[in-house]
């Protein structure tokens, strides 16, 4: 047996127990801390005494004077009884995700947690598409039905309880606004209709952060705006009244929690009936600020949460990575004396960085890989001379970036008679995405299929692409870079059943699988292409990308942020050009904060034309161009690439860096009607499809 052999065989025996994890809830548990109550990070075991590690929930409400809720990626819903000393988790009944190696379930990821301040055992936590209730301070839990809430393909990021009425329950959504119940989800209602300064465009409203009721009016509520657009007080009545709070020390600030707390509480568990006096709280990451209505007069308070610190290796990849500006280079022109050309672009432009396709979109290995299996599936084709790529890279100062396109693979879709392909629950054949086409001579038409798809539930394709990822960093790869990480999004994906499927385990765990898996074998940093959309707003539906899951991982997200894939209706209140800016400058400015400084965001940059764009003039593209990379220097984003499927940066009329001296950094754009040029700044300041769709990017 091979040691690659061996080595899959080590993971498949990893893997053994997700087959026998039965559908149930997660254990509750004790969590011992030995820190005093402060906004610094605890330590957190499995049972008291026992050695500890750091920790401190990632989200915090104050319940009462000593009783204090939780939420963590890795403990899920936490209670501590004693202001944070101790912290028992409390997720009987809450649902679970199956992630590598599985030997224990972990909670699914919950994005948000509501208290009803008048009796605080009434608790409400949410996932991204779901709802859950407990009335005894989290030690049962009852789903709540989002029937037509989840039609819209809702993600929700903020949840409310009424103290009136326990029918009354508000949620917030990524992108599609908020919606209330008042029968306890039988029906649901979107009550954010009539507010226009949400909308987006196309279907898209701004992401609420945070939602509550007021404890004393029961027709008023709370809510927050994500990435600091904002907090509005809303009365109902017969006339809607809806007001933006002018709150100079909150603004800009980025607000994830809204809860009320009594002035004088009332002890621990018990009901708060008869207080007036209520004091609003808002949270950040490593913030809080206390809000009281009569006054109008907002103050800073002692954190709930804190800002965790990087670990080491962690930090050191981060400083690696960092300020990485480069273009795309395909095998094909990775030698020779079309390297050597875009060696001398790369150089002239002031860049320093080069991605290059080592696994392609066709499932070709393009270097002179020495692993068995890519070789009995037939997959190298030596197209770039890697030791003479690196040598010359070095020489001049460039960091390589190994770009692995993962589960869109046409070469191992096809191996073993198929065995790791996507399968088609109608046909039972292998799935494909087919398109129709015309005969330009006959006329006559024929079904195509224009993508392979492996599974992505599969161990097997993780360990084929994990190994030629450990391959190329082993050859001195400065990065590897996972394209593809996804699931089909087009053709009949309705049909499309998945063999390797463990039973429980979601799109989002496949995924999350492979990353941790990565992150355990690579040393080297790690980014991912992920769409524009799943790092504008917090989304998974059909792909499975979730952008703070990835962040857990990877060093680097690269957004695909390209104006010609965003639909026309979005943010169409300026011009095209401007709006290039706008999308990325708010888009890696959004990415930045829903990734809280655990990654760093490095877009790709169109330096394309598509569509109806190929009519502009050459003022008007090169224009085009340079907006999109001021809006990454001025939000800021750590780096750049630019993407041309064809390598011909014909976009880029004069030197994007032609100073290497440091320069003041740009401000935000202004919006339509701008003039400003690309500023003179050092590098220190600061999706991909090609012109032809049949290229293959997203």
């Amino acid at each position: 047996m091979t040691k690659r052999w061996l080595l899959l065989t080590i993971l498949l025996c990893l893997t053994i127990p997700w087959l026998h994890i039965p559908n149930g809830s997660l254990p509750t548990g004790r969590l011992a801390t030995a820190v005093a109550p402060a906004a610094t990070a605890g330590a957190v075991g499995e049972s008291q005494g026992e050695v500890a590690q750091q920790f401190w929930p990632e989200r915090l409400v104050k319940a009462g004077n000593t009783l204090w809720y939780g939420l963590s990626g890795e403990k899920g819903f936490l209670v501590s009884q004693d202001q944070g000393v101790t912290w028992e988790s409390r997720n009987e009944g809450l649902p679970q995700r199956l992630v590598y190696p599985a030997f224990n379930p972990l909670p699914r990821r919950l994005t948000a947690l509501a208290v009803d301040p008048v009796n605080p055992k009434r608790v409400a936590v949410t996932t991204c598409t779901g709802l859950y209730l407990s009335e005894d301070a989290g030690m049962t839990w009852r789903f709540v039905p989002l029937d037509t809430v989840l039609a819209k393909g809702a993600y929700i990021t903020a949840v409310a309880l009424s103290s009136h009425d326990p029918q009354k329950i508000m949620i917030g959504t990524a992108y599609s606004g908020i919606f209330e119940t008042v029968n306890a989800g039988k029906s649901w209602t979107e009550i954010s209709t009539g507010m226009s300064f949400l909308f987006q465009g196309f279907r898209f409203w701004e992401e609420i952060s945070a939602l509550t009721y007021h404890p004393v009016e029961p027709d008023c509520y709370y809510f927050a705006c994500d990435f600091g657009n904002g907090l509005y007080f809303v009365k109902r009545g017969k006339k809607e009244e809806v007001k933006k709070l002018e709150l100079p020390e909150v603004s800009g600030e980025l607000i994830n929690g809204l809860y009320f707390s009594p002035l004088v509480a009332a002890a621990d568990g018990q009901q708060q009936t008869g207080t007036k006096e209520w004091a609003l709280y808002l949270t950040g990451i490593g913030k809080t600020w206390i809000y009281q209505e009569e006054q109008n007069q907002i103050r800073p308070t002692q954190p709930v949460t804190f800002v965790p610190e990087l670990e080491p290796d962690r930090a050191q990849r981060l400083r690696i990575a960092a300020d990485r500006f480069g273009i795309y280079v395909r095998p094909n022109q990775a030698r020779g004396k079309l390297l050597d050309k875009h060696i001398q672009f790369i150089k002239v432009n002031g860049l320093n960085a080069m991605v290059v396709d080592f696994k392609d979109d066709s499932g070709y290995i393009t270097y002179a890989s020495g692993l068995s299996l890519p070789q009995k599936v037939g997959a190298v084709r030596k197209l770039v001379d890697l030791p003479d790529l690196l040598k010359k890279a070095k020489e001049n100062g460039i960091y390589v970036i190994g770009r692995l396109v993962v589960f869109k693979d046409p070469k191992l879709y096809e191996f073993a008679d198929h065995k790791y392909a996507v399968w088609d629950r109608t046909t039972d054949r292998p799935w494909g995405h087919l398109v129709e086409t015309t005969d330009p001579k006959t006329k006559a038409k024929t079904m195509v299929q224009r993508e392979f798809w492996v599974d992505p539930f599969s161990p097997e394709v993780w360990e084929y692409n994990l190994a030629i990822a450990e391959e190329l960093a082993a050859l001195g790869v400065d990065e590897i870079q996972f394209d593809y990480i996804r699931f089909p999004t087009d053709g009949a994906i309705a049909n499309i059943k998945y063999r390797y499927q463990t039973p429980g385990m979601e799109k989002s765990d496949a995924l999350e699988s492979f990353l941790a898996l990565a992150r355990k074998r690579l040393t080297v940093p790690i980014s991912t292409d992920l769409y524009g959309f799943n790092c504008w707003y917090r989304m998974e539906e059909l792909t499975g990308q979730n952008i703070e899951m990835v962040a857990d991982y990877v060093d680097v997200v690269a957004p695909m942020f390209y104006p010609s894939h965003f639909p026309k209706g979005f943010l169409n209140d300026q011009d095209y050009l401007a709006r290039a800016k706008r999308l990325y400058y708010e888009g890696t400015r959004r990415a930045k904060a829903i990734t809280g400084g655990k990654c760093l965001i490095r877009p790709y940059v169109q330096a394309f034309l598509l569509g109806g764009e190929r009519r502009m003039k050459e003022a008007a593209y090169t224009k085009y161009l340079t907006n999109q990379i001021v809006g990454v220097l001025t939000a800021p984003g750590s780096g750049f690439t630019l993407w041309n499927n064809s390598n011909d940066y014909y976009m880029v009329k004069k030197p994007i860096f032609p100073s290497a001296q440091s320069q003041p950094q740009g401000s935000a754009p202004s919006g339509a009607g701008t003039k400003e040029e690309l500023p003179q700044a050092s590098r220190e300041t600061g999706g991909k499809q090609e012109e032809q769709p049949s290229t293959g990017k997203p």
